[in-house]
């Protein structure tokens, strides 16, 4: 169990000329290897970046080289090879084959200067065979927790409050939610701390998330401009897209993105616009009064142009949701989904259910409306004739409403629907509203929906699916396409 660990110079350690990371290629020699290790313009960058951080900082104290024996008295690298080679040539500068890589490495070399260490500690295994399981696990992830498991964002992003004293502008915004249980939902409290603090901190701190939230940094830290009671529905909304609707880091990376993200929070629940409300019904309420008992209070003025950190500072003057009634609560908008189908059905059918993931995890709507639209039409298409297949072998088969014949795969799509919609009806499995209004969507010709509308999906070049309406025909199939699916 206890490591063999030595001293060796570093003229006795040996490059491994048959190093993996050499492709199919073996070295011939010990310049060829350091060749092979810098043929790559990337990864020379990276060796030139790594020596020149073992000049500033000396080697890693957690880390130890391992080696093998070879003839002459001689050591052969089998992890760390990439530090041998900035070793060697932190050692040696014109040993490196990239002729304009030569002066950094000179600089280094200059850099580190008379502290270059003349022995290196290496671990030390009898064979490669004995030292291949502790290659392979370092340079193969967590396995399970034996191998290296890296921090994630929240730990990093602790490592750097403790190490600079400033909280991120994410773990602000937490903090904030978190310390006002009366404002927040239960919900947004537990739900913002299922999301990456480095995805909080990359929107809370763009321009148009601080304009749009009244939440402003000052000094690197997150100052409300606004009671808090007027910013959390805007605040729950945009947590609710994380947590249920599939947003993710890659929707706001771009301060397009953000831009763009923060159009799916509805206009009412924008802080300012509580505001604008707010004050229009004191105004209304407060008819012929004195005009100046209106707008900010003379009397108390730190109630208008102060803020503090806690999220106290009030709009100018203007009542609280909570004084004058219930505070505007951030409701889920299905129009706000990222995905055409976000919810979960169990589909039997191998292709069918590769359509249905296309919809449900791979088709933006807001990006892609075409492939979406075109794509829902045939999954209902596929889901209808897949049910009429199975409901047939079942001894139940579908009826057509209108002549009492058996439906069939070869009919059309609105007469599978208003079929398929019916027998439901009569199974327990929708109920008479949700036929009803199924049957009138899909057949009526100029409703949006319809199947007539569908086809001109695929058929129309002039005809363009919003995604907000597919977003709503998606909602108006959904009873149907759930007892299908069950």
């Amino acid at each position: 169990m206890q490591r063999k660990i030595i001293a060796i110079t570093l003229d006795r350690v040996k490059l491994d000329q048959e190093n993996v990371r050499f492709g199919g290629d073996i070295a011939h020699n010990q310049r060829e290897a350091i060749e092979l290790m810098m043929a790559d313009p990337e990864d020379a960058k990276k060796i030139l970046k790594l020596a020149d951080h073992i000049a500033t900082h000396g080697l890693d104290p957690t880390e130890l080289q391992l080696v093998m024996p070879a003839p002459d008295d001689c050591y052969i690298v089998l992890e760390g090879n990439r530090r041998l080679t900035a070793l060697k040539l932190l050692q040696k500068p014109d040993l490196c084959p990239s002729e304009k890589l030569v002066k950094p490495f000179m600089a280094a070399h200059k850099k580190i200067g008379s502290e270059f260490p003349t022995q290196i500690e290496f671990s030390i295994v009898p064979t490669r065979e004995d030292g291949d399981i502790w290659v392979e696990l370092k340079h193969t992830g967590q396995n399970g927790g034996v191998g290296r498991v890296n921090w994630d964002s929240d730990i990093r992003d602790e490592r750097r409050a403790r190490q600079t004293g400033i909280e991120s502008i994410g773990r602000q915004v937490r903090n904030l939610v978190s310390s006002n249980e009366k404002i927040f939902s239960n919900n947004t409290i537990s739900d913002i701390f299922s999301i990456p603090v480095t995805t909080l901190t990359r929107l809370f701190s763009s321009k148009p998330a601080q304009e749009i939230f009244q939440l402003k940094i000052i000094n690197k830290e997150i100052i409300p401009q606004l009671k808090l009671e007027y910013i959390a529905p805007a605040v729950e909304f945009a947590i609710d897209l994380f947590k249920n609707e599939d947003y993710n880091v890659n929707d706001i990376r771009s301060d397009d993105d953000r831009k763009l993200f923060m159009t799916h929070i509805p206009p009412e629940l924008l802080p300012l616009s509580i505001v604008r409300k707010q004050a229009t019904t004191a105004d209304t309420g407060q008819g012929n009064q004195d005009s100046g008992t209106k707008g900010i209070s003379s009397s108390n003025p730190s109630t208008a142009g102060t803020h503090s950190p806690a999220g106290l500072s009030s709009a100018a003057g203007i009542e609280t949701p909570s004084a004058t009634g219930p505070r505007t609560k951030a409701k889920p908008s299905s129009k706000a989904r990222k995905y055409l189908l976000p919810w979960s059905l169990n589909v039997s059918n191998s292709r069918i259910n590769e359509i249905y993931r296309e919809l449900r995890k791979n088709l933006e709507v807001d990006t892609c409306p075409n492939a979406a639209a075109i794509t829902f039409r045939v999954f209902i298409e596929t889901s209808c004739d897949d049910f009429i297949v199975q409901e047939k072998a079942r001894n139940t088969p579908i009826i057509r409403d209108d002549n009492r014949k058996p439906l069939t795969e070869d009919m059309s799509l609105a007469s599978k629907v208003i079929g398929i919609v019916k027998h439901l009806e009569l199974a327990g499995k929708i109920d008479k509203n949700q036929s009803k209004a199924i049957s009138k969507r899909a057949n009526d010709k100029d409703t949006l929906g319809s199947v007539d509308h569908f086809n001109q999906f695929v058929h129309s070049s002039a005809s363009s699916p919003l995604p907000s309406e597919l977003k709503d025909i998606a909602d108006e199939y959904r009873p149907m396409l759930e007892a299908i699916w069950k």
